[in-house]
Protein backbone atom coordinates (compact mmCIF):
# COMPACT_ATOMS: atom_id res chain seq x y z
CA UNK A 1 0.00 0.00 0.00
CA UNK A 2 0.94 3.39 -1.14
CA UNK A 3 -0.36 6.54 1.03
CA UNK A 4 -0.01 9.61 -0.66
CA UNK A 5 2.33 12.53 0.19
CA UNK A 6 1.55 15.55 1.03
CA UNK A 7 4.18 17.29 2.52
CA UNK A 8 2.08 17.43 5.77
CA UNK A 9 3.75 15.54 8.51
CA UNK A 10 0.86 14.69 10.64
CA UNK A 11 -0.12 11.32 11.90
CA UNK A 12 -3.12 9.78 9.90
CA UNK A 13 -6.06 6.77 10.32
CA UNK A 14 -5.29 3.72 8.69
CA UNK A 15 -8.32 1.02 8.95
CA UNK A 16 -7.41 -1.71 10.17
CA UNK A 17 -9.11 -5.51 10.87
CA UNK A 18 -8.69 -7.04 14.30
CA UNK A 19 -8.48 -10.92 13.63
CA UNK A 20 -7.87 -12.03 17.08
CA UNK A 21 -6.80 -10.39 20.30
CA UNK A 22 -5.65 -12.41 23.18
CA UNK A 23 -4.85 -11.41 27.30
CA UNK A 24 -1.03 -12.55 27.83
CA UNK A 25 -0.27 -11.05 31.12
CA UNK A 26 -2.40 -9.28 34.02
CA UNK A 27 0.15 -6.97 36.34
CA UNK A 28 1.01 -3.69 36.93
CA UNK A 29 1.18 -3.58 33.10
CA UNK A 30 -1.13 -5.67 30.84
CA UNK A 31 0.47 -7.36 27.84
CA UNK A 32 -1.61 -8.26 24.51
CA UNK A 33 -1.37 -9.84 21.62
CA UNK A 34 -3.01 -8.56 18.69
CA UNK A 35 -3.61 -10.01 14.60
CA UNK A 36 -4.47 -7.33 12.63
CA UNK A 37 -4.76 -6.86 9.14
CA UNK A 38 -4.64 -3.72 6.89
CA UNK A 39 -8.11 -3.28 5.69
CA UNK A 40 -6.85 -1.69 2.19
CA UNK A 41 -3.27 -3.29 1.05
CA UNK A 42 -4.49 -6.82 3.09
CA UNK A 43 -0.99 -6.84 5.37
CA UNK A 44 -1.47 -9.35 8.13
CA UNK A 45 0.79 -8.82 11.51
CA UNK A 46 0.89 -10.28 14.83
CA UNK A 47 2.25 -7.60 17.62
CA UNK A 48 2.27 -8.05 21.44
CA UNK A 49 1.96 -4.60 23.20
CA UNK A 50 2.23 -3.28 26.64
CA UNK A 51 -0.92 -1.65 28.13
CA UNK A 52 -0.84 0.85 30.15
CA UNK A 53 -3.00 4.07 31.61
CA UNK A 54 -2.35 7.39 29.99
CA UNK A 55 0.64 9.19 31.91
CA UNK A 56 2.04 12.80 32.65
CA UNK A 57 5.28 14.57 32.85
CA UNK A 58 6.05 17.86 34.04
CA UNK A 59 9.14 20.02 33.30
CA UNK A 60 9.38 21.74 36.69
CA UNK A 61 11.44 25.63 36.39
CA UNK A 62 11.81 28.15 39.04
CA UNK A 63 12.56 31.29 36.96
CA UNK A 64 13.72 33.53 40.11
CA UNK A 65 16.77 31.20 40.74
CA UNK A 66 16.55 30.49 36.41
CA UNK A 67 16.74 26.51 37.32
CA UNK A 68 15.14 23.45 36.15
CA UNK A 69 13.85 21.01 38.74
CA UNK A 70 14.80 17.46 37.73
CA UNK A 71 15.22 14.37 39.72
CA UNK A 72 17.45 11.14 39.82
CA UNK A 73 15.28 7.91 40.03
CA UNK A 74 16.64 4.13 39.63
CA UNK A 75 14.91 2.31 36.52
CA UNK A 76 15.66 -0.97 35.93
CA UNK A 77 15.04 -0.56 32.53
CA UNK A 78 18.40 1.81 31.99
CA UNK A 79 20.26 -0.67 34.42
CA UNK A 80 19.48 -3.48 31.82
CA UNK A 81 20.39 -1.55 28.61
CA UNK A 82 23.55 0.45 29.81
CA UNK A 83 24.06 0.39 33.52
CA UNK A 84 23.58 3.45 34.56
CA UNK A 85 19.84 2.71 36.28
CA UNK A 86 20.22 5.99 38.09
CA UNK A 87 18.29 7.81 35.96
CA UNK A 88 17.87 11.97 35.47
CA UNK A 89 14.32 12.46 34.67
CA UNK A 90 11.45 14.93 35.20
CA UNK A 91 8.83 14.08 37.15
CA UNK A 92 6.04 11.82 35.99
CA UNK A 93 3.63 9.43 36.55
CA UNK A 94 0.45 7.74 35.38
CA UNK A 95 -2.83 9.19 36.16
CA UNK A 96 -5.31 7.58 38.31
CA UNK A 97 -8.64 6.86 37.43
CA UNK A 98 -11.12 9.49 37.37
CA UNK A 99 -8.04 12.08 37.74
CA UNK A 100 -7.75 14.75 35.12
CA UNK A 101 -4.32 14.79 33.78
CA UNK A 102 -3.80 19.04 34.89
CA UNK A 103 -4.36 17.34 38.57
CA UNK A 104 -2.05 14.36 38.24
CA UNK A 105 0.75 16.89 37.15
CA UNK A 106 0.62 18.89 39.78
CA UNK A 107 0.10 16.05 42.45
CA UNK A 108 2.92 14.12 40.98
CA UNK A 109 5.26 17.29 41.11
CA UNK A 110 4.55 17.13 45.04
CA UNK A 111 5.30 13.46 45.60
CA UNK A 112 8.46 13.42 43.53
CA UNK A 113 9.97 17.15 44.69
CA UNK A 114 7.78 18.16 47.63
CA UNK A 115 6.81 21.36 45.57
CA UNK A 116 3.77 22.82 44.88
CA UNK A 117 2.77 23.78 41.71
CA UNK A 118 2.62 27.59 41.18
CA UNK A 119 1.44 27.83 37.70
CA UNK A 120 0.63 24.43 35.21
CA UNK A 121 0.27 24.95 31.87
CA UNK A 122 0.27 21.93 29.37
CA UNK A 123 2.68 21.59 26.26
CA UNK A 124 2.19 18.91 24.24
CA UNK A 125 1.14 14.66 24.42
CA UNK A 126 3.01 12.16 22.55
CA UNK A 127 3.19 8.78 22.46
CA UNK A 128 6.64 6.94 24.15
CA UNK A 129 7.16 3.92 22.46
CA UNK A 130 4.04 3.39 19.81
CA UNK A 131 5.93 0.18 18.67
CA UNK A 132 5.64 -1.12 21.88
CA UNK A 133 2.81 0.13 24.22
CA UNK A 134 -0.20 2.23 23.70
CA UNK A 135 1.04 4.78 26.67
CA UNK A 136 -0.10 8.49 25.81
CA UNK A 137 1.96 11.12 27.90
CA UNK A 138 0.33 14.61 28.87
CA UNK A 139 4.01 17.12 29.04
CA UNK A 140 3.30 20.20 31.22
CA UNK A 141 5.30 23.27 32.28
CA UNK A 142 5.35 23.74 36.24
CA UNK A 143 6.80 27.49 37.98
CA UNK A 144 8.20 26.55 41.22
CA UNK A 145 9.82 27.91 43.82
CA UNK A 146 12.42 25.84 44.24
CA UNK A 147 14.56 27.96 47.26
CA UNK A 148 13.55 24.85 49.55
CA UNK A 149 13.65 22.23 47.43
CA UNK A 150 13.95 19.06 49.56
CA UNK A 151 17.15 16.26 48.73
CA UNK A 152 14.95 13.47 49.03
CA UNK A 153 11.28 12.58 48.18
CA UNK A 154 8.76 9.71 46.68
CA UNK A 155 6.21 7.83 48.00
CA UNK A 156 7.18 4.77 50.21
CA UNK A 157 3.98 3.03 49.60
CA UNK A 158 5.00 2.65 46.07
CA UNK A 159 8.53 1.79 46.53
CA UNK A 160 9.20 5.00 44.55
CA UNK A 161 12.18 6.84 45.58
CA UNK A 162 13.44 10.19 44.31
CA UNK A 163 16.15 12.61 44.68
CA UNK A 164 15.51 16.08 43.65
CA UNK A 165 18.05 18.49 42.15
CA UNK A 166 17.91 21.84 40.37
CA UNK A 167 20.08 22.47 37.06
CA UNK A 168 20.82 25.26 34.64
CA UNK A 169 18.96 24.18 31.12
CA UNK A 170 22.08 24.99 29.60
CA UNK A 171 23.43 22.31 31.81
CA UNK A 172 20.38 19.89 31.25
CA UNK A 173 20.78 20.36 27.22
CA UNK A 174 24.90 19.74 27.95
CA UNK A 175 24.01 16.84 29.13
CA UNK A 176 21.51 15.35 26.36
CA UNK A 177 23.76 16.05 23.99
CA UNK A 178 26.70 14.56 24.99
CA UNK A 179 25.00 11.24 26.69
CA UNK A 180 24.85 12.04 30.23
CA UNK A 181 20.77 12.09 30.21
CA UNK A 182 19.30 9.31 27.87
CA UNK A 183 15.62 9.43 29.33
CA UNK A 184 13.39 10.09 26.27
CA UNK A 185 10.86 12.02 28.43
CA UNK A 186 13.23 14.03 29.99
CA UNK A 187 14.84 14.77 26.68
CA UNK A 188 11.53 15.81 25.24
CA UNK A 189 10.58 17.61 27.73
CA UNK A 190 13.42 19.75 27.95
CA UNK A 191 13.49 20.36 24.40
CA UNK A 192 9.81 21.39 24.93
CA UNK A 193 10.03 23.62 27.84
CA UNK A 194 13.22 25.20 25.35
CA UNK A 195 10.93 26.01 22.61
CA UNK A 196 8.21 27.19 24.52
CA UNK A 197 10.37 29.42 27.14
CA UNK A 198 10.24 32.61 25.99
CA UNK A 199 6.78 32.58 25.59
CA UNK A 200 6.12 30.64 29.33
CA UNK A 201 8.17 33.05 31.06
CA UNK A 202 6.48 35.99 29.83
CA UNK A 203 3.48 35.12 31.21
CA UNK A 204 5.37 34.59 34.75
CA UNK A 205 6.52 37.92 34.87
Amino acid sequence: MTLDSDGVADDVALEIDVIEKRDDFKGFRAVETFIYRETVSGLQARREIVRTQHAVAVVAYDPKLDRLVMIRQFRIGAQLAHQRGFCTEVVAGLIDPGEDAHTTAARELEEETGLSAIRVEKLCEFLTTPGMTDELLHLYYAQVDASSLSSESGVGSETEQTFPFTLTLEDALAAVDEGRITNGIAMIALFQFTRHRERLLGMSS
